[in-house]
């Protein structure tokens, strides 16, 4: 009886020490980042070139609260390969498409209107957008109705939208980043 114990102790060891070698194998093909102070999940996923919600789900992050000194994982193995299939896969699913990322905020409408509208800096009128709050990930459909033009106060924003329609993207500032995409005409 002592034997088999022994026998399943001294299999259970070497499992558990294939698996951590496994794990220190991942670990080690992962880059970090350290959180430096005014840095947000933004900044870093621009830094980066990758998307808020891959950020979060590698950190296991449930907010978007960082702390000075805070280690995220950027890139791994096998979140690069993961990312590399998702990128083609959408490109090969839907040709045509555009993406777009930049700040977005509310049209000064003299009235409230209650129509889900845009002005964007090349999109033709008519077209309709899909506009994807990167902090919370609340979408809004809008349709454009005007060029946006090329003022001091629209230089950082590539979209101005309805008052109802940005405040569905549920927004905590006046502007906020955002991900448009919309067919090519």
């Amino acid at each position: 009886m002592l034997f088999i114990n022994y026998k399943f102790c001294l299999l259970f060891f070497f499992l558990n020490l294939t698996h951590f070698q496994s794990l220190s194998r991942e670990l080690s093909d992962t880059i970090f980042h350290n959180v430096e102070k005014g840095e947000t999940l933004f900044s870093i996923s621009k830094k980066y070139n990758l998307s808020i919600g891959d950020l979060k789900k590698w950190n296991n992050l449930k907010n978007n609260d960082l702390s000075v000194n805070q280690k995220i994982i950027i890139l791994s193995e096998l979140s690069n390969i993961k990312s590399e299939l998702i990128e083609k896969t959408y490109e090969e699913k839907f040709p045509g498409i555009l993406k777009e990322e930049g700040f977005a905020s509310s049209i000064e409408e003299p009235m409230e209107s209650t129509k889900y509208l845009a002005l964007h800096k090349s999109a033709k009128v008519g077209t309709i957008l899909f506009v994807r709050n990167q902090m919370n990930d609340l979408k809004v459909m809008v349709r454009v109705i005007g060029k946006l033009p090329d003022t001091g106060s629209n230089q950082k924003i590539v979209i101005r939208l309805s008052k109802i329609a940005f405040s569905k993207l549920d927004p905590i500032d006046p502007i906020i980043p955002v991900e448009l995409s919309y067919l090519e005409n």
